[in-house]
């Protein structure tokens, strides 16, 4: 049977009918709670790839639905982990090695709802881009300010980037997290400046 599940694998990047390929299902329990745990090897029909399901209901866990009746919603886990939207910059081989470095490490924790360290790899990855440009400054935001003086940035931009900074100083020093849209928006500005420093240049390079 099929399911729809995200696939970020090979070329699909979006959500595809998935074939269910083998399915074990184990029932467990006690007096006090009972649960379902399905495993599940699935196949997408759009690239082909192979992934491993796992979804869990507990009758600790539920809900009415429309009609007033108690329900039991499935909570999942897809190895590997997906997170819509969230490709890897195409451009990546383009950053200088440290930064490269930093953001493969950030996007997994992205992808891996590792939400704090995913908010303090986005701040390290604004330090490290600081430190290749080799901006001037007692601390992060005096840093990102003389990035405008050194024409890497406009005050705009940078004025974004601070919020991104915010964040991962709240993930650094208050270890708390941020929400996932936070985190999303978060990451598509640091993006954008490692596209805007490294990237596009690269890219301009190659049309001389």
């Amino acid at each position: 049977f099929l399911c729809i599940l995200l696939c970020q694998l090979n070329s699909c990047d979006n959500e595809t009918n998935h074939t269910v390929c083998n399915s074990v299902e184990f029932s467990w329990g006690n007096d006090d709670i009972q649960g379902v745990d399905t495993y599940e090897i699935i196949r997408c029909s759009g690239c082909d790839s192979i992934s491993f399901r796992k979804g869990s209901s507990t009758s600790d866990d539920f809900e009415p639905d429309d009609n007033g009746n108690i329900i039991y919603p499935e909570t999942e886990e897809i190895y590997p982990n997906r997170l819509m939207g969230r490709s890897a910059l195409e451009g990546v081989y383009s950053l200088p090695e440290k930064v490269r470095s930093i953001y493969k490490e950030t996007h997994v924790a992205l992808c891996t709802k590792l939400k704090i360290l995913a908010g303090v790899g986005i701040r390290a990855l604004v330090e490290a881009v600081c430190l290749e440009e080799k901006a001037k400054g007692r601390n992060l935001e005096r840093k990102i300010d003389n990035l405008v003086d050194k024409e890497v940035l406009t005050k705009r931009n940078a004025a974004v980037l601070h919020r991104t900074r915010l964040l991962g100083n709240d993930a650094a020093h208050k270890i708390e997290a941020a929400s996932d849209p936070e985190l999303d928006v978060a990451f598509d500005i640091v993006e954008n400046l490692l596209e805007t420093v490294y990237i596009i240049p690269k890219k301009a390079e190659r049309l001389r």
